[in-house]
């Protein structure tokens, strides 16, 4: 009977540790966001996001912002509706900030840029037509 406990109970410790526990209820927001997007928002025309899936890794997400010439780029999380990329210059390992990523339509994305050393900036983007 102590062998059966026992056995239940790293069953739970390893499937509740898993990534695999049951299906999420966002699992559909990455296929909902994953692409190329383009800044609407006056003054910030010229922004780009691209968010991917990382192949190497199950459930990963890495996203890239350009602008200006400067492309800031970091893997990403789903946190509750959104998605969470710490970012940082590209070929750089230093944090440049924080961008969140909320969907509000199949065409259009809301995104929170949260520079390290500045205010933060509230970005419309649509999705770029291939």
């Amino acid at each position: 009977m102590l062998r059966l406990t026992m056995a239940i109970a790293a069953c739970t410790v390893i499937r509740c540790g898993s990534a695999f526990v049951a299906p999420d209820s966002q699992a559909a927001l990455p296929d909902a966001i994953g692409g190329v997007w383009r800044s609407v928002t006056p003054s910030f025309e010229f922004m780009r996001l691209t968010i991917t899936s990382k192949s190497s890794e199950t459930c990963a997400i890495v996203a890239r912002l350009t602008f200006s010439g400067v492309a800031w780029e970091g893997p990403g999380r789903i946190v509750g509706d959104s998605l969470v990329v710490q970012m940082s210059t590209a070929g750089s390992a230093m944090p440049a900030g924080t961008v969140v990523v909320h969907p509000t339509d199949a065409r259009t994305v809301r995104v929170q840029v949260r520079p390290q050393s500045s205010a933060a900036l509230d970005l419309t983007f649509v999705r770029e037509d291939p």
